[in-house]
């Protein structure tokens, strides 16, 4: 298994996507988004490779189920770093 490990930019878009959520639709679906998000991530600490690569170095990118949102990762001597949270629709590949 895998060490998963979230970077600090992929905690700041996690706090921002709970309070967009919160203020914008209700805390019940906030939870249910992030809960969908770190159900995603602890797939990838046995399945490292189950999102699809990047053209840029070792990112990979793996989509969370019924949601919008993308887990931007890589996998580096043997911890699994979640690098970013994105939404599909961000120009997120400049910065990933």
């Amino acid at each position: 298994m895998n060490r998963l490990a979230w970077t600090a930019p992929a905690l700041a878009d996690l706090r921002a996507i709970d309070a967009w959520l919160i203020e914008n639709r209700d805390r019940d679906f906030a939870e249910r988004t992030l809960a969908a998000i770190e159900a995603r991530a602890r797939f990838l600490e046995n399945f490292r490779h189950g999102g699809r690569t990047l053209l840029k170095q070792d990112f990979r990118v793996l989509r969370v189920f019924e949601t919008p949102y993308l887990l931007v990762y890589r996998v580096r001597s043997g911890q699994l770093q979640i690098l970013r949270v994105r939404h599909e629709r961000e120009d997120w590949q400049t910065d990933a």
